[in-house]
């Protein structure tokens, strides 16, 4: 038997990477630690025709993921994002994503369960750090910050991702990359750390109400743009990302708590020799039928400086930023429940070698809540992070 041409391939590439950390710091007063893993696998093989196929897959391990079960969390919503990973369910080891790809001069096609677009594309206010941030923190030992500006709604749900070859527009708008992704359903996956079959409510005395209400239909754009100013290698860069995400409220009952989801995000970096400064900005409804337009806004802001990452090398940081959450009271119309919350951090790093870092950090955060939800909360917290990439 004979393979075309079109059919022939090269022998499959597999390619390895992934990276640990390991959080340890003390929480006024309380001593606290956190472990987070992730390796990802990808083998590909390209065509004669010049067309790359490929599979991957990466796999986690995180002991201490934040639960929050009100809208304005960490997830900016009544639902956390989507599926967390496929199994096992209940897990702090598990199969994060898995999908297939094409890819070739008509760009990139992905399917199967893996980031969407709004958050491959994303842009934050710059860190220093692989887990503890200001802002998408893998480790939060404090438990009290809720600012999230990545618009990762869909989380690692079933997904159609396709994004055009990079700068294919070319001239002035080289640098550019856009790209969709398309999820039919926000799956269940138990233990309230995704997106529920059934939506839900927190009333300010902490009882849980439950609405039949579900999302599906999710939709997101994003774009991501790149631009080098100047001559030399000293040029200031300039990176901006913008998305937008949407989903349908799959109407079980008739319901005067939930609507369909939308959200707005937007990031710009600035980086000029091994400064960066940059920040973030999202505001979602949060997927309430809210009549003032309540939901959730937060942005975050920050400033970086790296002598290199070789060995011997620092890096330096300083992070603000600042959610303002409404959420669904003891009635639909009256939101009466709410959560403002502010952070700050200030850190160093070293480089012990290429790839294997060590930093420590000191974190500030305050949480304002009613008094029937437990009231105002802080939190000082001063932690070291030993992180290795591979």
């Amino acid at each position: 038997m004979t393979v075309g041409a079109a059919y022939a391939a090269d022998p499959v590439e597999v390619d390895v990477s992934g990276e640990i950390s390991v959080v340890a710091g003390v929480v006024d007063g309380d001593a606290k630690a956190d472990t987070n893993a992730e390796i990802r696998i990808k083998g590909s093989s390209l065509l004669d025709n010049g067309i790359e196929v490929g599979a991957g897959i990466s796999m986690r391990l995180d002991a201490d993921q934040p639960r929050q079960a009100f809208a304005g969390g960490r997830y900016s919503s009544l639902l956390i994002g989507g599926p967390r990973g496929i199994v096992p369910l209940d897990s702090d080891a598990y199969l994060q994503s898995a999908y297939g790809y094409v890819k070739g001069p008509f760009g990139q096609v992905l399917v199967g369960r893996d980031q969407g677009v709004a958050r491959r594309l994303a842009v934050t206010s710059p860190t220093i750090f692989r887990a503890i941030n200001v802002n998408d923190w893998q480790t939060d030992l404090s438990g009290l910050n809720d600012v999230h500006t990545v618009n990762d709604f869909t989380g690692y749900a079933t997904k159609f991702t396709y994004m055009p070859p990079a700068n294919f527009l070319g001239g002035a708008l080289g640098g550019l990359q856009l790209g969709v992704s398309y999820s039919p359903t926000l799956q269940n996956c138990g233990d309230r750390l995704c997106a529920p079959q059934s939506g839900f409510i927190i009333t300010p005395d902490g009882t849980m109400l439950t609405e039949t209400a579900r999302w599906d239909d999710a939709v997101e754009a994003a774009l991501y743009y790149q631009k080098g100013i100047g001559a030399g290698p000293n040029r200031l860069f300039v990176g901006l990302g913008a998305s937008y995400v949407t989903a349908n409220e799959d109407v079980l009952a008739a319901s005067q708590v939930y609507d369909d989801y939308e959200a707005y995000s937007l990031g710009l970096n600035l980086a000029y020799r091994g400064i960066t400064l940059g920040g973030s900005v999202k505001t979602t409804n949060a997927g309430l039928a809210s009549p003032d337009g309540d939901g959730y806004l937060a942005f975050d802001a920050g400033i970086t400086f790296r002598t290199g990452e070789d060995k011997g090398d620092m890096a330096f940081m300083l992070g603000v930023g600042q959610s303002e959450a409404t959420v669904i009271g003891p009635s639909p119309l009256d939101p009466t429940f709410f959560r403002d919350t502010r952070t700050a951090q200030a850190g160093v790093s070293y480089v012990i070698t290429r790839g294997f870092t060590v930093g420590a950090a000191a974190q500030y955060v305050e949480s304002k809540k009613p008094i029937a939800a437990g009231g105002p909360e802080e939190a000082a917290t001063v932690v070291i992070e030993s992180s290795i990439r591979f």
